[in-house]
């Protein structure tokens, strides 16, 4: 009979979900969130029997599809612009139903990364003012991922979530410390608000002490080839830092989600191997953007942070070459960076590594987004270097530095910056002009219109000239915006062989 019928068809729908673990509705979605708003479509999604229709009531309207042969089902709702709230119901003929309430149209993005991510709004500077201050922001919704699971195989929902979506209030975002919610994150979507006013879902998807092989798929590590012995994450599974099981259990069940774009703070695993990182790290985000489904766009915005100062014992090159090699992304279309070089944090009490200064980290953030995704008019880069030319060689040595017109604002500022009483001179540098002796040699700077005039007495000839290159930088350069110069090293110290493979 067609009672009968329905019974069997719910029962076999209960088995699937209890047998395979999925949900009715994927679990990377709920009551409170965000979905992307018009020009996009936002997606729908999750797992039920083969051959079920499923039903989604959306503002009086039905929209319905069928399940494919894998039990997966999703729904392309209208583009919808900013608002809300909403409610939703979804359905099946199994008999499962999932009703969502208080749900905003806007503007969707992952934050991902290591621990400097993962470093919540309770560890940062003025953490009970910033909490408190949350309430005022509940149009911006928060969800984190859970550290519960590495995956070999790409999965299809989240084996852990630490928090589900909620208003952003005091609660959701002053969690426990390296739980939620995510000080970077955090601060760049509430600034990002501020200058936009529109709904914001922000989701924290990131895991403390991890490559950037753990993040990528099998198909981007594919692209940057290299000596195993000099870049290979030499773990075992179910590890963190086996290659690409992060992106298996913690990226890829977001694939299907309509969203706007990803900002990414992560590298300091990956100090000592910057050529390599300058391949993989730009695959990652070429490989991203393809692999991202719903209705999003395949050159959405990708904005990261190059790595703070930390104290570090052994060579002074370490973090330079790894910021150096950071900025190789920057040769894909929507791409910005967030130079955080200016603020180092040597008494953290968790750890040097980890600056508590992350309000500026999720402002500087927020200007390329604001340009670049948002066509702001406004300045969201510092000086960036082009090339140097030598005015008088050694041994009265006389460098000029040349930078991108789009990166000097209303002009150049030189400050007075010295080396934290913390540190060790040693552990600094500023401004240096090389020699061909193999030294370099402090120099002293001054502005000449859009240039930097660098001098220094050398013995031997002019080879090349570098900024901010230690593992403790000495910011002394910005733009009348206040926005910090990037450090540089002429000539380039990455090797551009692994770039190559990569079609940037």
């Amino acid at each position: 009979t067609q009672s009968t019928g329905k019974l069997l068809i719910l029962l076999v729908a209960t088995l699937f979900s209890v047998a395979f673990g999925l949900d009715f509705l994927s679990n990377t979605l709920g009551s409170h969130m965000v979905l992307q708003r018009a020009p996009q479509r936002a997606n729908l999604w999750g797992f039920t029997t083969a051959g079920v229709r499923v039903e989604v009531i959306f503002r009086t309207l039905s929209y319905s599809t069928i399940a494919n042969a894998k039990g997966e089902w999703n729904v392309f709702l209208p583009p919808t612009p900013a608002g809300g709230p909403y409610t939703i119901r979804v359905l099946s003929d199994a008999g499962e139903s999932v009703f969502l309430e208080d749900i905003l149209f806007g503007d969707v993005y992952i934050c991902s990364g290591q621990s400097n991510m993962q470093f919540t709004v309770r560890e940062a500077f003025n953490s009970t003012a910033e909490i408190a201050a949350a309430a005022n922001y509940d149009q911006i919704r928060v969800m984190t991922v859970g550290q519960g699971t590495t995956s070999l195989t790409p999965e299809p929902e989240l084996a852990s979530i630490e928090q589900k979506w909620a208003v952003a209030s005091p609660s959701s975002i002053g969690g426990p410390d390296w739980g939620y919610f995510s000080a970077t994150c955090w601060f760049f979507g509430r600034d990002l608000y501020d200058a936009i006013r529109v709904p914001l879902g922000l989701i924290s998807s990131n895991w403390g002490g991890t490559y950037v092989q753990a993040w990528s798929s099998p198909e981007a590590l594919a692209k940057c080839p290299a000596d195993e012995k000099s870049v290979s994450v030499t773990v075992k599974a179910p590890s963190p830092n086996t290659p690409s099981v992060l992106w298996n259990a913690m990226i890829v069940p977001f694939l299907p989600m309509s969203i706007t774009g990803a900002t990414w703070y992560q590298g300091e695993n990956n100090a000592g191997q910057p050529d390599y990182y300058a391949c993989a790290f730009p695959a990652m985000i070429v490989d991203w953007r393809l692999k991202w489904g719903g209705d999003t766009p395949k050159d959405f915005g990708f904005y990261f942070v190059q790595l703070a100062p930390w104290i570090i014992n052994g060579s002074q090159s370490i973090e330079a070459n790894i910021r150096l090699a950071q900025l190789y992304a920057l040769k894909l279309p929507k791409v910005g960076v967030a130079i955080s070089m200016d603020f180092g944090d040597p008494t953290s009490p968790f750890n040097n590594i980890h600056p508590r200064y992350k309000q500026i980290v999720g402002f500087r953030l927020s200007l390329p987004a604001r340009a670049l995704t948002y066509g702001q008019k406004i300045q969201y880069e510092g000086p960036f270097a082009t090339n140097f030319l030598i005015v008088s060689d050694g041994p009265n040595a006389v460098v000029a530095v040349n930078f991108e017109p789009s990166s000097l604002g209303s002009g150049l500022v030189l400050t007075d910056a010295r080396c934290a009483s913390d540190l060790t001179p040693d552990q600094c540098a500023g401004f240096e002009i090389g020699s061909s002796t193999g030294t370099w040699l402090t120099a002293t700077v001054s502005i000449d219109g859009n240039r930097i005039l660098a001098k220094a007495t050398i013995t031997g000839r002019v080879v090349g000239v570098r900024y901010g290159w230690a593992n403790y930088p000495i910011a002394t350069l910005y733009n009348r915006e206040g926005l910090p110069a990037v450090p540089f090293a002429f000539p380039n110290t990455i090797k551009p062989t692994l770039v190559k493979h990569l079609k940037i």
